[in-house]
């Protein structure tokens, strides 16, 4: 190792070295959980390879810094910068960010960060000062790369107001018992609506007080899938002691969502103890993979029962067959899909794999007892529809 990876190791910093041949960037170190086809992405971003140093802003305070010395280009980042975290917004459009912990990255106050791009830029002999740096940061390009992956949280002072899909959406995964499904509503959440006044003072608290009510609220959804009221009202007691521990805007959605997460788990395997273990796993297999049209005696050869055996394990303990209850899923994704995108319905019914949209409204229709468009148009239709209608799953 060089002195310089040797600094970057110790500053344990996402990196990535490209050395450029032909125009093509070749990676010759790398360092954190990024994957390099995003780099690369930054990479191509640069607008002019003559300057020294580039810095892409991605959001209100996640930037990504490029310096370029010779024929290597050294991409630092993407950087959390804590202290433009803890501004107050200028204006109703300002935005606080949430990182998920899909998205590798590191958090320094922004002299910390302009230190160390000047530390690496003598190592690297790059004529760069802080002047420089802090100018490259003031005139930062904007960037949607890592969009995908971000949060955003809306202040205004209207009152909070959220999206009414996903509000179900992500009361619909912890009824289901399927955490796998609270990343994403969670996000659709939050991107939906706006976060109001809740507290005088910090942002920081009033994202404590709307994480508070979102849990509160979700708990309900526990309940209504079979948890004790006792354990109920003790873990909203526990959800709300540990929020009031955590410092920070990153820690606080994360421990939101992972709250949330808990509760999706706790009733998934309220769900499950009453199940063989046959029967569990094919339940899974399901209800995880509603795209996949999985036979009767695919499923049988996973679990090494014959078909007949596992088809009627699985009616006598789910209450219908599985070739019904793999309608019942997808029904349950179509219902989730409606209410939180604009997909066209021959696009649902091409990704969960029914055979056209004839067939998605035709099954749409027997089971929710209206066609699909009404139910996008009108939400309410489906407020009583549930899944567990159809079987005799005992989750208390």
């Amino acid at each position: 190792m060089t002195l310089t990876t040797h600094y970057l190791a110790a500053i344990n910093a996402p990196v990535v070295v490209f050395k450029t041949f032909q125009h093509h960037p070749e990676v010759i170190f790398k360092q954190g959980k990024l994957l390099t086809a995003a780099y690369t992405a930054i990479f191509q971003e640069i607008p002019n390879r003559e300057a020294a140093i580039t810095v892409f802003r991605h959001s209100q305070n996640l930037f990504s810094i490029c310096l370029i010395q010779a024929d290597r280009t050294y991409i630092l980042g993407p950087v959390l910068l804590t202290d433009v975290t803890s501004r107050q917004p200028s204006s109703t459009d300002a935005r606080t960010i949430y990182l998920p912990q899909v998205l590798s990255t590191y958090s320094i106050p922004r002299q910390q960060c302009i230190t160390q791009v000047l530390v690496l830029a003598e190592l690297i002999q790059l004529p760069l000062d802080v002047a420089d740096i802090t100018a490259a940061f003031d005139q930062a390009i904007p960037s949607d790369q890592f969009n995908d992956k971000l949060i955003l949280v809306n202040f205004e002072d209207e009152g909070a107001h959220v999206s009414y899909a996903y509000e179900k959406a992500l009361k619909t995964a912890v009824e289901l018992g399927k955490p796998s499904m609270v990343h994403d509503a969670f996000i659709g959440l939050v991107n939906s609506g706006r976060i109001g006044i809740l507290a005088d003072g910090s942002n920081l608290r009033n994202i404590k007080n709307w994480g508070i009510i979102s849990t509160s609220v979700t708990l309900r959804a526990a309940i209504h899938a079979g948890m004790d009221f006792d354990q109920a009202y003790s873990l909203n007691d526990h959800y709300v002691r540990t929020l009031e521990t955590l410092t920070t805007y990153d820690d606080v959605m994360n421990g939101i969502e992972t709250m949330i997460k808990d509760m999706a788990q706790r009733v998934h395997q309220l769900k499950a103890v009453h199940l063989s273990a046959p029967v569990r796993r094919a339940y899974q297999i399901i209800m995880n993979s509603p795209e996949a049209n999985v036979t009767i005696s695919q499923l049988a050869n996973q679990l090494g029962l014959s078909p007949h055996y596992l088809s009627t394990l699985f009616h006598t303990e789910i209450g219908v067959t599985i070739s019904r209850f793999k309608i019942l899923v997808k029904i349950n994704r179509v219902i989730e899909i409606l209410q939180t995108t604009t997909l066209p319905l021959s696009e649902i019914a091409a990704i969960l794999n029914f055979a056209d949209q004839a067939h998605l409204t035709r099954e749409f229709k027997r089971f929710v007892g209206c066609p699909p468009n009404k139910a996008r148009n009108n939400p309410h239709l489906t407020d009583g529809w549930h899944l567990y209608n159809f079987t005799n799953i005992n989750v208390g």
